[in-house]
């Protein structure tokens, strides 16, 4: 039997004035998540939402809400939604949606009322969750079910407003349907909530913007957990890794400490989301006050380490003002995800918390990747048009960036002989966004000036043009220097651009490249899905693609290296 989606019977509570002439509180946004009970295989088959939404004025044709469907080339749960239904103090709402592409990577629906809205605006619909879809090496976004959890970034199925007003956010669960069905499929009683605002019911502890409203993650059934612990900490990840989790998230709680105290702040709670992905382990996604990474069965606490340094980092060093996330912010992400790869091996290191093997291996893995990168001399102003179009292209923000941080610090503490370092710009430009200034590259800039004067601001304007970063060789320490060793640059042997289409056909098939020597041919299609980021850091790693030919499917198996080039490398310094 077929339902509607659970109506909404919860109204956004009133906040009084303390005083009289104290500033209005930040209006409300409420979401309530009701998830079905689990089917015999524990998959959730659908969960209901209930928004309600205070603050939101519109005249008749303009957007009220708008949710992406496709975002940054992953399809979202737009297409899927049921019994969708808006309504406001005056009643039901018509509705019109209109598709909107913004680019090759994301397109956005917007919802347009019918006439001008009264009062606060309700939404109601069901999320159908495909148990089958197969998993993706893409950002992991999307709502998915197993062992009796569902988990999904609420850019791919949370109807978000379309104005500029920051909102306090409110998060509740209702696992009535799910605790009346979970025991008889031996999922067991017990359920959990969690989202990025906290775990269970929870209210974020600052008013959040439209933007930043698709950067919450959800997590609910009856995942594995740890915490929270005293500070807000908690983890929560779906299925059953090969390893108990409880030590690696306890790892992190402590990282996640050390990292407050390093920059003078910690959230007051801060989440982690794990899930199993078969084809893409050890991805991640920064959220609000939170991140979600993947893992398999061949996963180990220590693959897991780098991932979590890297992407709880992003709690402080996120992108300079604006998002990095969108098509239009990626030019930016050199000092973001720049800052993090710096800091992901940099700070664990510091606090003893990682070895100096460990340091040495994320370091090189990076280093390997830059200087065997064919496109390493592609100028930022280029990063977005090719970001999600070609591996070499997107990991450059990466590795570049990081190396960058490098040089920067390297020439600070040469010029202060040691008092300062690339840490003091960075510790000042988190407290002038904490005090609701603009932390923007113009800042940088001013303090990139004041400790390396015009020296400083041209060595940025090369990097940001392309140039080639090179630390010197005690750039991370006396305890290491720089060597050179032969290595071999990633090359898929086609274009990558064969991959983003739909269907994948290979086109521009290079001659005498391995996946030619290994039957690949132009005109083939590739059926699978792959993870090239991780691939193209891997000098051993081998590629398996499964292709479809006149009717067949075979699979081919190459390493996708091409000519070998002079790279940089560090080891430990005798």
């Amino acid at each position: 039997m077929t339902t509607r989606p659970a109506s909404l019977a919860f109204s956004l509570a009133p906040v009084l004035l303390l005083q009289t002439g104290a500033q209005a509180p930040a209006p409300e946004m409420a979401v309530r998540l009701v998830p079905a009970a689990p089917d015999g295989k524990g998959h959730i088959p659908y969960v209901d939402v209930s928004i309600a939404v205070e603050g939101e004025k519109a005249s008749a044709g303009e957007a009220v809400f708008a949710l992406p469907v496709v975002a940054n080339t992953l399809v979202t749960s737009a297409n899927d939604l049921t019994d969708l239904r808006f309504s406001d103090a005056a009643g039901a709402l018509a509705v019109m949606s209109r598709d909107e592409v913004q680019d090759g990577s994301n397109t956005l629906r917007r919802w347009i009322a019918g006439r001008a809205v009264s009062g606060a605006i309700r939404v109601e619909y069901r999320v159908p969750i495909h148990a089958d879809a197969p998993p993706l090496a893409l950002p992991q976004y999307e709502m998915r079910t197993e062992g009796g959890t569902f988990a999904a970034a609420s850019n791919a199925f949370l109807l978000v407003p379309v104005d500029h007003v920051a909102r306090r956010v409110h998060v509740s669960w209702d696992f009535s349907r799910y605790d009346s069905g979970s025991a008889t499929h031996g999922v067991g009683a017990s359920s959990i909530g969690a989202s990025s605002i906290g775990m269970g019911d929870a209210w974020s502890h600052e008013a959040l913007a439209p933007e930043r409203l698709g950067s919450i993650y959800v997590m609910g059934g009856h995942p594995g957990s740890f915490g929270p612990a005293s500070d807000g900490f908690f983890g929560v990840w779906q299925g059953k890794p090969a390893f108990d989790m409880a030590p690696t998230m306890r790892w992190a709680g402590d990282l996640h400490r050390f990292y407050g105290r390093f920059f003078g702040y910690t959230p007051p709670s801060f989440g982690v989301f794990g899930r199993t992905n078969t084809k893409n382990p050890g991805s991640g996604i920064g959220l609000v006050d939170s991140f979600a990474f993947t893992f398999n069965q061949t996963s180990t606490p220590a693959d897991l380490r780098s991932l979590l340094a890297h992407e709880m980092l992003h709690s402080w060093v996120n992108s300079l003002d604006g998002s990095m996330d969108v098509a239009d912010g990626l030019d930016r992400s050199w000092f973001g995800e720049g800052l993090a790869v710096y800091y992901q091996r940099a700070l664990p290191y510091r606090a003893g918390m990682i070895s100096t093997k460990d340091f040495l291996a994320d370091l090189n893995e990076t280093v390997a990747r830059y200087y065997t990168n064919a496109k390493i001399a592609t100028p930022n102003a280029e990063i977005p048009d090719g970001f999600w179009r070609d591996t070499r292209i997107r990991v450059l923000p990466y590795d570049r960036g990081s190396l960058y941080f490098a040089v920067v610090d390297a020439q600070i503490r040469a010029a202060s002989k040691g008092k300062r370092s690339l840490d003091d710009i960075v510790r000042a430009m988190l407290a002038a966004r904490r005090a609701g200034k603009p932390m923007n590259e113009a800042l940088y800039r001013s303090l990139l000036k004041g400790d390396l004067g015009q020296k400083g601001v041209a060595g940025l304007d090369a990097m940001l043009a392309g140039g080639v970063q090179l630390p010197p060789s005690d750039a991370f320490g006396p305890q290491f220097r720089r060597i050179q060793v032969p290595l071999r640059r990633f090359d898929l042997g086609f274009d990558p651009a064969s991959l983003i289409g739909r269907p994948r056909i290979v086109q521009g098939l290079i001659a005498g490249s391995e996946a030619q020597k290994a039957g690949l041919r132009d005109g083939d299609e590739i059926v699978n899905t792959f993870p090239q980021d991780k691939l193209q850091g891997d000098q051993t790693a081998w590629l398996t693609l499964d292709v479809r030919r006149d009717g067949q499917t075979f699979s081919l198996r190459y390493q996708p290296r091409g000519e070998t080039v002079m790279a940089y490398q560090w080891v430990a310094a005798r």
